[in-house]
């Protein structure tokens, strides 16, 4: 069996690496290619300190794949079709029995008029050109950074802390750290403004933005640079592909994490999307992005050895966020996955935080050796099968 997965990030590293290994232990052996334009895993979770100057570690995928055996096809995807089951990468045309759409998310920028003209972005290509602009602004400057969910967030935090004598909005439509308890969401508003300096503003919706300002409904907001960090959206593949996508263009998946429209099609990480969530809303970033690269990994070798495939399952267990270097907030979720449980702040959350960016690599080269590196918690509320009622109430 041919199995290509698209995108090297959390979930598709998570995918081919722990599929290698489960088809080499059971004796299934399957032709497993990860197709990614870059041979470095771009740490998303980590492009808020790029942004601010700070040199990341590269970490090479090449090395990982090679070791189990996973053929590592560098270059850009341009077509695929789903009726001969053939990809197009670079000019060359390549087999497919089964496809793991893998391919992550980008900020989402089209909504708002102006806002791709003038606005700039924490993405893996654009990390040096932002910090390169927030280093040629003037004492005084002001910078605006749009967005209240967690990379907003650490944007706005890294940036203040790294360049002391820019003055750092942080512009956010719903209140910024919605999703903490009252007590965390307090503490983050409290490091932002109080420690850090950053003028937060809450409830102010952006309409349009050019060259040198935000037009809000609370009035205009006047900046030299500004950081676009509001939301997420998927890639346009699975549009390409015809198959059943949310509102928000993220396939529609089973259960078992099977497209609903093709079950030879996957998709894993911040491109998919439960019709029904299984267990617990399952939340976008690595946190659930690396085990659904493994647990679609874990079907595929059922298939492998001609097994019906199994529900996934999830529950969260905490969020984090960093608030500079020296700062951070860590929550505990409750059994329905609510942050309402015990916090942890200051350096103590900080260097829990870093230890949690570092596990998702120390995850992988456990997978690249054979073993369960990417482990995750369980509602135990999963549904016993898959995909029968998915398709007939799609």
């Amino acid at each position: 069996m041919d199995i290509t997965v698209i995108g090297g990030g959390y979930a598709g590293l998570s995918c081919a690496l722990r599929l290698a290994w489960r088809a080499r232990k059971q004796g299934t052996p399957a032709r497993i290619r990860l197709l990614n334009p870059r041979s470095v895993l771009v740490e998303r979770i980590r492009l808020h300190q790029a942004s601010a100057g700070q040199r990341l570690r590269p970490r090479r995928i090449d090395d990982l794949l090679r070791r189990c055996g996973v053929e590592l096809v560098a270059g850009k995807v341009e077509a695929v079709d789903r009726a001969a089951r053939t990809i197009q990468v670079d000019g060359a045309s390549m087999h497919w029995d089964r496809l793991v759409l893998a391919m992550g998310s980008r900020i989402a920028r089209s909504d708002v008029p102006g806002a791709a003209e003038h606005t700039l972005a924490p993405e893996p290509d654009t990390a040096g050109a932002v910090h390169n602009r927030f280093r040629s602004l003037q004492p005084g400057s002001h910078v605006a950074v749009v967005g209240g969910g967690l990379t907003a967030i650490e944007s706005a935090g890294e940036i203040a802390e790294a360049f002391p004598h820019l003055r750092v909005h942080l512009v956010s439509r719903e209140p910024v750290a919605s999703g903490f308890g009252t007590r965390a969401r307090r503490h983050v508003l409290d490091a932002l403004g109080r420690k850090l300096g950053v003028d937060v503003h809450e409830g102010v919706s952006v309409r349009s933005v050019s060259a040198t300002r935000l037009e809000t409904s609370g009035g205009p907001i006047a900046f030299d640079a500004c950081l676009w960090a509001a939301g997420f959206e998927p890639p346009p593949l699975p549009r390409q592909l015809e198959v059943a996508l949310d509102a928000r263009g993220r396939a529609l998946v089973d259960g078992a994490l099977r497209s609903l429209s093709d079950e030879a099609i996957y998709a894993v990480g911040d491109i998919a999307s439960f019709r029904a969530p299984p267990g617990q809303c399952v939340p976008m970033g690595c946190k659930s992005a690396m085990p659904m690269g493994a647990h679609a990994a874990e079907n595929l070798a059922r298939e492998l050895r001609g097994d019906a495939p199994a529900p996934f399952d999830y529950a969260l267990l905490f969020y984090c966020v960093s608030l500079g270097r020296r700062d951070g907030l860590v929550q505990w979720a409750d059994d329905e996955g609510n942050l309402t449980g015990r916090m942890l702040t200051g350096w103590r959350a900080a260097l829990f935080k870093e230890a949690i960016c570092r596990s998702t690599w120390w995850a992988l080269k456990i997978e690249a050796r054979g073993h369960r590196g990417v482990v995750w918690k369980r509602s135990g509320r999963a549904t016993a099968t898959v995909g029968l009622h998915d398709r007939q109430s799609a």
